[in-house]
């Protein structure tokens, strides 16, 4: 493993938990320092600045120095580009102006704001990313996903994109009148705040009597998938950590969606996977391009496992705090084989 000395920086946001201190322990405790980011600090409480002079060229008319700078500090750290060995991408915040700024100025202030900062930190291209955003953008693509997951011989629930209603109840009749529907992206994203999602939910004779709203917000429908249980998989550099949901209450068994039962009905416990669910895993990822995700999956009632979709910064700290996978350590170990 290559041991660089350089810090390595950790972009989240500051609602965001433990797992950040987690993975910035493991460095330092490889003696690497592991400086947080939180980006929803820019530009109240965090400074980022860029700079970019005439190269140099000696006598020859060949280039020997690059005269492009970007320094960010806050309060308490300053780290220029030079010392930056890797980036571990987790979280980005758009920044809430609003104690300071207000009306039109707010608005600009927050837009402009927000493309400088991810025009300088998304432009750290000599560096390892995990992942770096633009990938991570490109894979919530969950068509993409569903596409390359077939391709790499997983299985997958039938699937309609659509915002036409007349093929949403030929959909419904294909399938048994057995079908779901979930959104494509978060329902709302507010300065300062985490997006919140909407939760899968089944779609039943009634809400086929009115689709007209479909034809302005389209949806992702899919056949239900009569599940065993599911699984929420921590993906890190080809290595994977499963774990399945434990569901207590035989009312949240039923759920279609573990996310919305009690924290207390629901727990996690060890689950081991086929061998050849991993390998066709590690196909889809490598062709989505990343190095960390969170996978899930359900098992059916015949023992079969369905892809369902990859979050590239989805959650794992509940992993790693209920049955103790090394889940932050391997991130770490991963920021620094990677590192300049």
């Amino acid at each position: 493993m290559h041991n660089s000395k350089k810090s390595i920086l950790c972009i989240t946001h500051s609602q965001d938990t433990f797992p950040v201190e987690w993975v910035i322990e493991h460095l330092n405790s490889a003696g690497i320092e592991g400086i947080r980011l939180n980006s929803d600090q820019f530009p109240l409480h965090v400074q980022i600045g860029g700079s970019i002079r005439q190269s140099n060229f000696n006598s020859e008319n060949v280039f020997v120095q690059s005269d492009v700078d970007r320094i960010i500090s806050t309060k308490d750290w300053l780290i220029d580009e030079s010392n930056i060995g890797a980036i571990w991408h987790r979280k980005n915040l758009v920044s809430d102006l609003s104690s300071a700024l207000e009306g039109e100025i707010l608005a600009q202030a927050t837009r402009e704001s927000e493309s400088i900062k991810c025009a300088l930190l998304y432009s750290l291209g000599d560096v390892f990313w995990l992942d770096h955003p633009n990938i991570q953008m490109a894979s919530e693509n969950k068509w993409l996903q569903l596409k390359l997951a077939k391709k790499a011989g997983l299985d997958i629930p039938a699937t309609l994109f659509t915002n036409i209603p007349n093929q949403v109840k030929e959909f419904y009749k294909q399938c048994d009148g057995d079908i779901v529907a979930k959104m494509h992206t978060a329902l709302t994203v507010s300065m300062g705040k985490p997006p919140a999602f909407v939760y899968t939910s089944k779609v039943t004779e009634e809400h086929l009597k009115d689709l007209s709203s479909l034809r302005f917000s389209p949806m992702i429908f899919q056949k239900r998938v009569k599940k065993k249980t599911e699984l929420r998989i921590a993906y890190i550099d080809g290595h994977l950590f499963p774990a399945q949901v434990n569901l207590s209450s035989e009312d949240d068994k039923e759920l279609l969606d573990w996310r919305k039962a009690p924290p207390t009905t629901s727990n996690w416990k060890h689950v081991d996977i086929p061998e050849d669910l991993i390998r066709k895993l590690r196909i889809f990822m490598a062709s989505m391009n990343l190095k960390f995700g969170a996978i899930d999956i359900i098992l059916d009632i015949e023992n079969k496992y369905h892809f369902l979709e990859v979050n590239p910064a989805g959650e794992w700290g509940m992993l790693e705090a209920e049955l103790g996978l090394p889940i932050s350590e391997h991130i770490a170990q991963t920021l620094i084989k990677y590192s300049n």
